[in-house]
Parts: C-alpha cells; structure tokens; sequence
C-alpha cells in the first residue's frame, strides 16, 4: 500500500514538474506585454528626447544665426553712420577753410579802405595847411615877417611828417603784430584738425575692427563714444589755447593806440611852439 502510495506521489511529482514549465509560460505573455510597453514607452520617451533636442539644436542654431544677422545690420549701419561724421568732418573742414579765406580778404580790404580814408584826410589837411601858409604869406608886409612865416611853415611841416611817421610806423606794427598772431593761430588750428581728423578716422577703423571681431554692439557704441568724446575734448583744449590771440590782438592794439596819441601829442605841441614864435613876429 504504501509502496503504492509513494509511486502516486512521485507521480504528481512528476506531473507538477512537467507543468510547471507550462505554469510559468502562461505568465509570460503578459510580462512580454508590460515589457514591450515600457519598451515602446523609453522608445517613445527617447524619441521625444531626441526630437526636443533637435528642436534646440535648430532654436540655438537660428538665435546664433539671427544675432549673425543682427551683428551684420548693426555693424552695417554703424560704420555707415561712422563714415558719414567722418566725411561731415571733412565736408565742414573745408568750409571752415573757405571761410578763413574770406575773413582774411574782408581783412585785407578793411585795412585797403582804412589806409585810403587815413590818405584822405591827410590830403584835406595838407589842403587846408596851404590855404593857411597863402593867407599868412599874404599878411607878412616885412622880410622878417615872411621869414617868420617860412620857419613857421617848415617846422608845422616837420612836425606833420613826424607824426606821419610815427602813425605809420604804429599801424605798420600793429599789423604785422595780427599777421603774425593769426599765421601762428591758423597753423595751430590746422594741427590741431589734422589731429581731430585722424582721431576720428581712428576710431572709426577701430569700430569697423571690433564689429567684424564679433564685440558686444554696447561696447562697439561705447566705445566709439569715448574716441570720438577724447578727440572733441582735446580740439576744444587746442581751440581755447588758440584764442590766446584775442589778448594778444587787444595788446597790440594798446601798443598802437598809446604811440598814436603819443604822436599827437608831440604834434600839437611842436605846433604850439611854432606858433607862439610866429605870433611874436606877426
């Protein structure tokens, strides 16, 4: 009995161990199917990933290519815009220069008419100094009386050409005195724009340098605001040591003034003293 027993227990032994491979068969199928979703879900997952990358492969790529552009307009429009003060500059220069060359014809003709008034008057006077000579020649009745009115002639005469001379020599300074301040003011202020302009072409070449190096358009524009800020302040340094010629000018004309009426003094007193002789005689 029991050997009958043993031999139907190994025999569902059997059994369950020729089933048991069937068992975990029929387990499978739906293991299979939660891997192939999670497998179709780290593809999909994957796929998304890639996808998102791409996408911000291609957004990076279009941004770098839109601040290319960007960089390409602005540097465009900046150099353009850099150029045209440049070549302002330049424009205003030569007007600047022409009308230097008026000033100094207007100059010129201002000192042409002044000189032909001062010959003007000193013919009316040399006139009027005949008329008086005739009328006193005309009352001296006596040798000594017409030698008295030649001394008098002779010496308001010297007199005259003194101060003639004398006004000549004053004006002929004072001039000379201008020239000279105004060439030394002239070749300053050329130095002084020839500097300017080649400041300016500088920082224009050094914007044009730093736009195709690809430098932030804040630093470009910046950085062009201090050159071209340097250069103006450095003119303006030149231009204010410049104007010394003002002072200068008022100096000589002083100068000028002071001998002029120094000159008329001596005159009127030479011709008092003439005169008092000639009245001793007449």
């Amino acid at each position: 009995m029991m050997k009958i027993t043993c031999k139907k227990t190994a025999s569902l032994l059997g059994v369950a161990m020729l089933l048991m491979p069937l068992s975990l068969s029929a387990a499978t199928p739906a293991e299979d199917r939660e891997a192939a979703r999670a497998a179709k879900i780290e593809e999909r997952q994957a796929q998304r990933t890639e996808k998102m990358e791409e996408r911000e492969a291609d957004r990076e790529a279009k941004k770098e290519e839109m601040e290319e552009k960007r960089q390409e307009a602005f540097c465009s429009r900046f150099t353009e815009q850099a150029e045209k003060i440049a070549t302002n500059m330049t424009e205003r220069r030569g007007k600047l220069e022409d009308r230097k060359g008026n000033r100094s014809d207007r100059m010129e003709e201002s000192r042409d008419g002044r000189t032909a008034k001062l010959e003007d008057n000193r013919s009316s006077a040399d006139q009027k100094r005949s008329e008086m000579y005739q009328k006193l020649e005309a009352r001296a009745d006596t040798d000594a009386k017409k030698e008295a009115v030649k001394d008098f002639k002779s010496a308001v005469e010297k007199a005259v050409n003194t101060r003639q001379e004398a006004v000549d020599d004053a004006i002929e300074a004072f001039r000379t005195g201008v020239d000279a301040a105004l060439a030394s003011r002239v070749d300053d202020m050329k130095n002084a724009a020839d500097e300017f302009e080649s400041d300016v072409k500088a920082a224009v070449a050094k914007a044009k340098s730093d736009c195709d190096g690809g430098a932030n358009q804040e630093t470009v524009r910046s950085n062009f605001r201090s050159a071209l800020e340097a250069a103006r302040g450095s003119l303006k340094e030149d231009k204010t040591a410049s104007e010394k010629i003002k002072t200068q000018v008022k100096a000589l004309a002083e100068t000028r003034r002071g001998a002029i009426e120094t000159a008329m003094k001596t005159f009127k007193a030479s011709v008092e003293t003439a005169r008092e002789e000639l009245k001793k005689s007449l």
